[in-house]
């Protein structure tokens, strides 16, 4: 069985389905069937598509029909029909689900994407003993690798150039971009010793720019905080020698300083 059939397996049992793969279909095999059995029972056929050199990728019309043809062939459709009634007794209507990588829409298939199955599996996991070597490897790159910051920014910041690379440029940006969205890096900008951090962003931003900066100011600052940075402003070394050299050359600003 394959790793990622091992997964979306795994994903299933933990939804309550009871799951038969790899079933024969004359030339064909079926992935996965899955039963729950309630009242009323739930059964799926579920078939995987995934990749690792084209995540996301966007199928071709000759992959949909080959993807159509993984449920719609006559024996597929007979070896499902045979494995339910062997299970359940008799015939049950049952949904068709592909888990894949890809962007993809299938008439009369709920499309499932692969990555939302891996991040649900590896969100679950606790610390037990797991006898699957899978569902084990999972678990260290859960504990083990993402414990360790410096090892998850190497990861995800390759050079460009490298091939292996997990993340593409606009990838990065997205990550980066749910990351300072969450609490914690809140918290971490509101620490004095983040201050040197917040002033080097800030230099490489489009903030530098004075009109943007004073703009930013106005949305962040009250009239009595701003007027606080006014006095500690006029104060800094670098300041003061400005508006000196800008007063010797423009008459405005004297009039400006004197309101």
């Amino acid at each position: 069985m394959s790793p990622e059939k091992d997964i979306v397996n795994l994903w299933l049992n933990r939804q309550g389905f009871f799951t038969v793969s790899d079933i024969n279909a004359n030339n064909r095999v079926v992935d996965i069937i899955a039963i729950r059995q309630k009242a009323q029972p739930t059964v799926q056929h579920v078939e995987l598509h995934c990749s690792v050199s084209s995540p996301s990728a966007v199928v071709s019309e000759k992959e949909k029909a080959d993807l159509l043809r993984k449920f719609n062939d006559s024996n597929v459709v007979d070896a499902v029909k045979r494995t339910i009634s062997s299970y359940l007794g008799g015939e049950s209507d049952y949904d068709k689900v592909l888990v894949t990588t890809a962007q993809v829409s299938l008439p009369g298939i709920t499309v499932v994407r692969f990555q939302e199955v891996l991040r649900e599996v590896v969100a679950q996991l606790d610390r037990q003993n797991y006898r699957s070597p899978i569902t084990r490897a999972l678990q260290l790159v859960k504990f083990v690798l993402m414990a360790n910051p410096l090892a998850i920014s190497s990861l995800v910041s390759k050079d460009h150039t490298d091939k292996n690379k997990p993340l593409s440029h606009h990838s990065k940006e997205q990550l980066l971009r749910q990351l300072l969205q969450q609490d914690a890096a809140l918290r971490l900008f509101a620490k004095k010793e983040s201050e040197q951090l917040i002033v080097s962003i800030l230099k490489s931003s489009t903030l530098k720019q004075p009109e943007r900066l004073a703009a930013a100011l106005e949305s962040i600052l009250t009239k009595r905080t701003a007027t606080r940075f006014l006095n500690v402003l006029l104060q800094q070394k670098e300041v003061k020698t400005a508006i000196e050299e800008e007063i010797s050359k423009d008459q405005k600003l004297v009039k400006f300083l004197e309101a």
